[in-house]
């Protein structure tokens, strides 16, 4: 029972550290060409007594470059149709999904390379998980600020330094554990 604690304290801590940042820097922000072969685990949690999920990309369990994509950088969406758990509707997933395509897309083509780590789903929002240089923030946040424009669903962006990926870490010794 102590374990289950435990795992869930240390899902939350990263999410509630990142996602509450608000601030949009202004360097730019550099990603790689698109993942072709992803393979992501589900991972199921709590937050607040609420039932939370999280989408892993498997790719980054053991990727020894991380330091080289040392800049995250969130982007939080939020949940207008919302199940009971603050969930989206099947509607509302399917909008989120085009976004975040959209949005991955749109970095493709100015960033090259990145990673991307994956997704997480709260009570009220989602978040966009990705790792970049910290060369090319700038160019992130120039695009995200034109789709910010255009979707009115995108609530904020931040970037955090994080060589060690530690703001996700919990989520890949879950994934580690679960496989």
């Amino acid at each position: 029972m102590m374990q289950k604690y435990y795992f869930i304290l240390f899902c939350l801590f990263p999410l509630i550290s990142c996602s509450q940042n608000k601030k949009v820097e202004s360097e730019p922000i550099k990603i790689e060409a698109p993942i072709i072969n992803q393979n992501f685990t589900t991972l199921k949690f709590e937050a607040n007594g609420k039932p939370c999920l999280a989408s892993i990309n498997d790719r980054y369990i053991d990727f020894k470059d991380r330091s080289s994509f040392s800049l995250s950088f969130f982007v939080n969406v939020n949940t207008l149709e919302k199940n009971k758990d603050g969930h989206p509707t099947d509607k509302e997933a399917l909008l989120f999904n085009n976004l975040q395509t959209e949005i991955i897309q749109e970095l493709s083509k100015v960033l090259g390379s990145y990673c991307y780590v994956g997704t997480t789903t709260m009570t009220g929002y989602r978040d966009i998980l990705l790792y970049i240089k910290p060369e090319d923030q700038k160019n992130a946040t120039e695009i995200l600020e034109r789709l910010k424009t255009q979707q009115s669903r995108i609530e904020s962006i931040s970037f955090e330094i994080d060589p060690k990926w530690e703001a996700v870490s919990s989520f890949y010794e879950a994934v580690t554990i679960k496989n």
